[in-house]
């Protein structure tokens, strides 16, 4: 059976020199991240196989919705047919990607990250900062074949600079490197045309999976002033909910102890700013 490049091919989309291919900011380079995958996968996949295909098949249309901004020069997807969304919420099409950025229509508004307030730009950035050995991705098992594919997958990168992002607390908030292996675990549903073209994609995880390792040093910035419940429930503690900081153990801790300190009163390795 004769398959497209980009199924046998992790790196297909970028050997293709057309002169009218427009990169967002030039060809990228997956140096680093294939030689993340190469040396720390924990599957290795026969040439051929299903398992195979779909990983270069992903590998590749991750490629081109991150880098090429115009969705007609995306050779992994049927365009006019396409659609993205994760753990069952909104549907983008090609060009609502382009706009919206992978990482913010991966990860949606959190606690943690607050896709209203980083654009696409700035996301990649923080992340290709954070995870300085590239951000390795691969398929673990396939359970079923075209034209509905349904897979599980690992992600994994090693944390070896600070992570900085907008979370819903209105602060921007900075945490310090664990240089610890970040993994986080999902699994996908996809609809393919006869020539393994991507219609539909729905992917499903749990986000916080991986900023409980990004924020692990400083657990509590990303919830600097949001409510806590726990407090607003027991009337007779609203006066000392006004004076303590939300999430602390610490009933010593005073709102004027992080208003007039930029650093994180629950650790020293934080900054809010």
């Amino acid at each position: 059976m004769s398959v497209p490049l980009y199924c046998i091919d992790r790196d297909a989309v970028l050997k293709d020199v057309s002169a009218d291919i427009k990169w967002r900011n030039g060809v990228p380079n997956y140096t680093k991240a294939n030689s993340l995958f190469d040396k720390f996968k924990s599957t290795d996949h026969q040439p051929g196989s299903l398992e195979f295909i779909v990983q270069n098949i992903v590998k590749n249309w991750e490629k081109e919705v991150s880098h090429k901004i115009d969705p007609r020069q995306w050779t992994t997807v049927d365009i006019d047919n396409y659609r993205f969304s994760c753990n069952g919420q909104q549907k983008y099409t090609g060009w609502e990607m382009v706009k919206q950025g992978t990482y913010n229509a991966l990860i949606g508004q959190t606690n943690y990250y607050d896709s209203n307030a980083i654009s696409f730009e700035d996301s990649h950035i923080a992340f290709k900062r954070s995870l300085g050995e590239g951000f390795a991705w691969e398929v673990l098992e396939v359970y079923s074949g075209p034209p509905t594919v349904t897979f599980t997958w690992k992600h994994f990168g090693r944390m070896t600079d600070y992570f900085s992002c907008p979370g819903l607390s209105g602060f921007v908030y900075k945490a310090d490197p664990t240089n610890k292996m970040v993994k986080i675990y999902g699994m996908c549903k996809a609809t393919v045309n006869e020539n393994f073209q991507i219609q539909d994609l729905q992917v499903f995880y749990d986000p916080s999976q991986l900023f409980t390792q990004l924020t692990e040093i400083c657990p509590f910035a990303p919830f600097m002033k949001l409510p806590n419940d726990n407090l607003t429930k027991n009337k007779g503690v609203e006066k000392e909910q006004n004076n303590i900081l939300p999430f602390s153990n610490n009933k010593n801790l005073k709102k004027e102890d992080y208003v007039n300190n930029s650093t994180n009163p629950q650790s020293k390795m934080c900054i809010i700013c």
